[in-house]
Formats: C-alpha cells, structure tokens, sequence
C-alpha cells in the first residue's frame, strides 16, 4: 500500500445531501469486522429543532463526550476544550491499537489553526494507518497546504468511501 492512498479527505459542502455518511461508512466497517478507530460527531437537538449540542462519539467503544453545548453568553461558541483534549487520546488509543481504519469528523477550525486534533491526524498518516477525515470545501486549501497535498480528496459520499478503501486494502 503506498501511503499517498493511505489518507483521504471526505469533502463536504453545505449542500451535501447524507452528512451521516461518514458514520454510516465507519458502522458498516465495524459490521465487517474492520478494526476501526476515530472520532466522529454528532449533533444533539431541541425540541424545536434547533441545534443544542455536539457530542465526540468513540467510534470503537460508542462512549460519547459532550464537546459542545450552548453558551451563556451569544459570543462563546460553548466548545468545551478540556472535552476535546479527551478526544485527542481516543485518535492515540486507535494509532496505539494500530486500528486497521481511523475515522476523524472533522478537520474543524480548531485543526486548521495547528490544535486540537492536527498532531493525532498527523500521527496517523505517518504511521500509515488509513485515515478518513471529514473536510469542509472551504477547509480544503488548508488541509492540502497541512497534508503537503498528499492523499485522496473523496466527494462525502459512503459509495466514494467504499471505493477508496478497496483502493487502500489492496
């Protein structure tokens, strides 16, 4: 396998239709007995349909960690970062476990400015474990300039995952 395969950016846009494509790739994995690892997100509602909250979900073990909720105050985003640090040692528990799969939503803005989980993301393609990280198309130009435009830029859509990872299995 060479290792510019080993790592793809899932593209997402604002039009994307499945944004549980990610997930939907990853349980379907697991369902086949891929060893996969990560951390995936999960937005958490009101009853008005409102976001309220976004929880870092394990991917191995399903634990959740509440890394976002409303703020008090309208200019805090509410982003708990003692709760995203805890989500940086699921991605070393994964590379640790030498998972044959790492799952990451998403290279947010936290990542694009060099922090929370850029070493892990790292970490991992130089391991040369296959990692599959959700990218905003506006992110996209910083995560080619941090990824030295290596890797796969995938549509976000499961059936492209799938091919891409045929592609990485060989």
């Amino acid at each position: 396998m060479t290792n510019h395969q080993a790592f793809a950016a899932a593209v997402y846009t604002s039009e994307t239709e499945d944004r549980q494509a990610l997930s939907k790739f990853a349980e379907n994995k697991k369902s086949s007995n891929i060893n996969v690892g990560g951390v995936l997100q999960e937005a958490l509602f009101n009853h008005d349909g409102e976001i309220c909250g976004i929880d870092a979900i394990d991917v191995s073990s399903g634990r959740r960690i509440p890394i976002s909720r409303p703020a008090a105050n309208a200019g805090d985003c509410g982003l708990d970062v003692s709760a995203l640090t805890e989500t940086t040692g699921i991605i070393r528990q994964a590379i640790s476990d030498r998972c044959d799969l790492i799952v990451v939503e998403k290279f947010g803005e936290m990542e694009q400015s060099g922090k929370g989980l850029i070493d892990e993301i790292m970490q991992t393609i130089v391991e040369g474990i296959p990692l599959l990280i959700s990218v905003s198309e506006a992110a996209l130009p910083i995560w080619q300039e941090r990824s030295g435009e290596l890797g796969s830029v995938l549509p976000f859509q499961q059936q492209a995952f799938e091919e891409w990872w045929q592609e990485v299995k060989k």
